[in-house]
């Protein structure tokens, strides 16, 4: 380690900088790292769990539940040995095969891509006569089994995970799963492949027995009324495993079939889906109208989650946006060579300027600006005005007002890899979090339903939560804080001090990821990406659910009108259970 008294300053500075020691060769590697503040986390882990359990980002296509549980009662079914890489042998020629029969498959319904599509589109477009199931279509040990469905599909109850203190070597299914697993095999059991190939994994299958088989036994091919693992799947989402699990995903599906009715003829997608959870409305095109979605009496309360689940993206927006820009404006001003002192830092804060935003949205500000100096309470009152919101939870919020959390999303470029870090940058950010907070601000609403305010809650102290910063904002609001001291006080401990704390935590794992850190009154920064963005809304993984399990067409185009089945769910919330999976206790195969 270094320790000089004093460091040369920028050529173009005559400030001479006392220097603090730094170790000039780092304890741990340098990592790119995401989610610097910890925020992502929160949604990822907590929030959307609640709202969508077992149907996740990863776990897209349903039929993989039923293929999955095929597997496991094949290898079950057979003397082999019962380890892990005896199952691992087992597993990948099958997953390899089944995802080129996927990716063959023409049918009208086909939609989105099988997993190990990256490597494995390459072979099928060249077209040959046999495709060999050793070959190494992902990294993953067990593919998309263990990455992504084992523990969701343990968590309905189709599987029991590996567990030696119970006897029980590897995976396997539980009598319900073997339902599953035995539907899928009458969808394929006549299929070429099953009945000659399925254990020949050191041939190479031809081309044409693999596209018999996914004509059978595609993802996209669970529509069909002929589909015996369609139903049997149906009833295991709505009522299997944790009764708290399948009532949330009762409501959420619920949710999403009234969204899917009252959106038919336009498309939607994951910026439109937000939209409308939000705002209750999407903007119109060239082609379509816009959209609207007023939640019945019955989705109600689901709406209201999945709209604070929303107010919390935006709420990390805002930080991270500030993140961001103080990421960038430090290396711009070389503090990765030379600490910028704290000071300088904050004094930054004063130059915000709102000025730049009002102007490009045609609106605006209040008499005699907005300023640094200004009291917080003023932008609070801008923003009700021009966002005009009206402080109820449960109100329609205006999309079309003169400005709105989406509008000020898209003028940042939230999620591009702008390096802006301008004051009209942090005025944006500032602004964006102002409005979560106006329309959250009384805090009666917490009593409106207690058990939906979890989006707010969640994250606490250590990650942030809604529901702390509104009750350290009201009070600093009421003590009469200006602009400049809610930004500096965000920026100290929303900002410096979340993300120290998150990249201490990190180092041990995933290496170096701070991108700034205090040092003896200084800020040093490092020269690293500073990537943000939203987390995925599960949008995907819910509108190809209820597309491949036939309940409505694909939300992305303009036709996704309910099927029957679709039009009951959204009714009644519910579909008869089958009846399938009144079975032992017994989880052993």
């Amino acid at each position: 380690m270094t320790s000089p008294d004093q460091v040369d300053a920028p050529l173009d500075s005559a400030e001479v900088l006392t220097a603090v020691p730094y170790w000039t060769e780092r304890m741990y590697k340098p990592g790119g790292g995401q989610d610097h503040l910890g925020l992502g986390s929160v949604v990822t882990d907590r929030i959307l769990p609640r709202l969508s359990p077992g149907i996740n980002v990863l776990t897209i296509h349903p039929r993989y539940w039923s293929f999955y549980a095929f597997v496991l009662s094949e290898f079950w079914k057979r003397d082999l040995p019962r380890t892990k890489a005896a199952l691992r042998d087992w597993y990948r020629p099958l997953e390899c095969i089944y995802s080129v029969a996927c990716s063959l498959c023409t049918g009208p319904d086909h939609r989105g891509s099988p997993i190990g599509t990256r490597r494995i589109a390459s072979k099928v477009a060249e077209a040959p006569e046999g495709f060999d199931p050793r070959f190494d279509y992902m990294d993953s040990t067990m593919g998309g089994y263990g990455l992504y469905y084992a523990t969701v599909m343990q968590s309905i109850g189709l599987v029991v995970l590996a567990d030696p203190r119970l006897g029980l070597p590897v995976d396997a299914v539980t009598p319900a799963g073997q339902v599953v697993a035995d539907a899928f095999r009458s969808a394929i059991a006549g299929t070429e492949y099953y009945l000659n190939w399925i254990d020949r994994h050191d041939e190479l299958v031809p081309h044409a027995v693999v596209a018999e088989y996914g004509d059978h036994g595609c993802l996209c091919n669970m529509r069909q009324d002929t589909a015996g693992d369609r139903p049997l799947l149906a009833d295991a989402f709505l009522h299997q495993g944790n009764p708290t699990d399948a009532k949330a995903r009762r409501e959420t599906l619920r949710f999403m079939c009234e969204l899917a009715s009252q959106t038919k003829g336009a498309p939607v997608n994951q910026a439109s889906f937000r939209r409308l959870i939000y705002f209750g409305a999407d903007y119109a095109t060239d082609q379509h109208t816009g959209s609207t979605f007023v939640p019945t009496e019955s989705v109600n309360r689901t709406a209201r989650k999945w709209r604070l689940y929303q107010a919390r993206e935006y709420f990390n927006a805002s930080i991270n946006e500030m993140w961001r820009r103080l990421s960038c404006w430090g290396l711009q001003r070389d503090g990765d060579l030379f600490p910028i002192p704290m000071s300088e830092v904050l004094e930054s804060i004063d130059e915000i300027d709102f000025s730049s935003i009002a102007a490009d949205m045609e609106i605006d500000l209040p008499i005699g600006g907005l300023s640094s100096s200004s009291p917080f309470e003023e932008l609070l009152a801008w923003a009700t005005s021009v966002g005009e919101i009206t402080g109820q939870l449960d109100d329609r919020w205006e999309l079309d007002a003169p400005l709105t959390e989406d509008s000020i999303i898209q003028w940042l470029e939230y999620g591009s890899t702008s390096k802006d870090s301008g004051p009209e940058i942090l005025a944006a950010a500032l602004t964006l979090i102002t409005f979560v907070a106006a329309r959250l601000w009384a805090p009666e609403l917490a009593l409106l339903e207690p058990a939906d305010w979890f989006p707010v809650t969640e994250g606490g102290r250590d990650r942030l939560g809604i529901e702390r910063f509104l009750i350290e904002l009201r009070s600093r609001v009421g003590e009469g804080a200006t602009v400049g001291d809610i930004a500096k006080w965000l920026t100290i401990d929303y900002v410096i001090s979340q993300h120290e704390q998150v990249s201490t935590a990190k180092l041990a794992t995933t290496g170096d990821t701070f991108r700034f850190r205090r040092e003896a009154g200084r800020l040093r920064f490092f020269d690293k990406d500073a990537r943000v963005g939203m987390n995925d809304s599960r949008f995907n993984a819910l509108a190809t659910f209820l597309f491949e399990i036939g309940w409505s067409g694909y939300l992305y185009e303009d036709e996704h009108s309910l099927s029957e089945e679709g039009e009951l769910m959204r009714s009644t919330g519910d579909l008869p259970p089958t009846g399938a999976f009144d079975l032992s206790e017994s989880t052993t195969p």
